[in-house]
């Protein structure tokens, strides 16, 4: 009895690994083909079948930051593809599967899709997408999804004035902001500041602001008066200069300002050296 139990429960377990061995793996390139083949139909009544419901679920889609369950994601879509007309996907061949265990399984991979607006335009985007696959019963479903677009690379600034580079008016404005600010807290220099108005003090950053606007092709127009006609009788010695100049570079590297247009700026400034420093007394 025992030897035929023996058998018995040997000829079970080989039927079972045979089972096991014959059940198909899981094709998740063609099942993922097939989910954004639903995705295109802009319906997604046709992806629903690919998802967990859950509504703790999180997922990341090109717009907006994320949707938290579900029917979240199916609401946001339907906002945001409204104007759409059409959409054709296609992955591209960097398809890649990690498995771990017979539950769990992640797929990447990029993807180019090209939308038909309902105005009669055309939207073109190259993306990255990565699923998180988990089995439930019988069906794998995406549990977790991020699908993201890389930025644009940065426009092109060769041949524009240095005042579009550095930002335009209002990155001049918070630099000059920074670099007054600086000037006026030093204890060497903090003295040529002293006994102004608020009033006055406001007419002095806009004057530096109108300056440097226009120093660097800006389309402003300064209108004070000349730097040697504004500095003379401040006494302003050359160490005075090269302090104020230490806290220039301090304040371009704060706003991040690159090596290229750092320089420039500091070669605008120092040609007005000699109407700004004092001559040295004889």
């Amino acid at each position: 009895m025992k030897v035929k139990r023996c058998f018995k429960l040997l000829f079970v377990s080989l039927l079972l690994a045979s089972a096991a061995w014959a059940a198909p793996a899981t094709d998740f390139k063609t099942v993922t083909q097939k989910m954004l083949d639903a995705w295109a139909t802009l319906d997604m009544a046709n992806v629903t079948p690919y998802y967990a419901k859950e509504p703790d679920r999180v997922f990341y889609d090109l717009a907006p930051m994320k949707y938290t369950g579900w029917s979240e994601y199916v609401d946001g879509f339907k906002k945001v593809s409204a104007d759409f007309s059409a959409a054709r996907l296609r992955m591209n061949d960097d398809f890649k599967v990690d498995q771990h265990g017979g539950t769990l399984a992640w797929t990447s991979f990029t993807f180019h899709v090209d939308f038909d607006m309902k105005d009669g335009s055309k939207l073109p985007l190259d993306g990255r997408w990565t699923d998180v696959w988990q089995k439930f019963g019988k069906n794998w479903l995406i549990v977790h999804e991020h699908v993201s677009a890389p930025l644009p690379p940065p426009a092109s600034t060769a041949g524009q004035p240095l005042y579009k580079r550095l930002g335009g008016y209002d990155a001049l404005a918070a630099v000059t902001d920074d670099f007054v600010k600086r000037l006026a807290t030093d204890p060497q220099l903090g003295k040529f500041f002293a006994g102004h108005s608020t009033d006055s003090l406001k007419r002095i950053r806009q004057l530096v602001v109108d300056q440097l606007c226009e120093a660097t092709g800006g389309p402003c127009y300064y209108i004070g008066r000349t730097m040697k006609a504004a500095h003379s009788g401040m006494g302003i010695t050359e160490d005075d200069w090269n302090v104020a100049g230490k806290h220039l570079v301090e304040t371009l590297d704060h706003f991040n300002v690159p090596q290229k247009e750092k320089d420039e700026v500091l070669a605008a400034i120092t040609s007005l050296k000699t109407d700004i420093v004092s001559p040295p007394s004889q």
